[in-house]
């Protein structure tokens, strides 16, 4: 699952070792501190320099499901690409990516 939330951008797999965590990962660090401060969380980031997702935490399966949950029912705009713009380099990310995947709808 990819999640983009004003609070970052998330991939959320299963975890391989244990299937009743979530194993949340990030590219920015911020994201994954932003998102447990929001939800009183202790953050416990793992970085994987070179990683794909170089930063990585996991979360009991229910917790993640909660956390999505509450970020739908957070939504507080009628426009999310205005709701994010921030004028750095990861507006210019979120960008391109509506760009990409608008260029390709059928």
């Amino acid at each position: 699952m990819w999640l983009f939330t004003k609070r970052g951008f998330f991939s959320a797999v299963q975890n391989c070792d244990d299937s009743k965590l979530i194993h949340v990962r990030a590219r920015f660090k911020g994201d994954l501190e932003r998102l447990c401060e929001a939800y009183r969380l202790e953050p416990s980031v793992a970085s994987v320099p070179g990683a794909d997702y170089p930063y990585r935490m996991d979360f009991p399966r229910e917790t993640w499901a909660s956390i999505v949950k509450s970020e739908a029912e957070e939504i507080d705009y009628p426009n999310f690409k205005n709701a994010v713009h921030e004028g750095t380099d990861r507006d210019a990310a979120y960008m391109s990516v509506w760009f990409e995947l608008k260029k390709r709808q059928n």
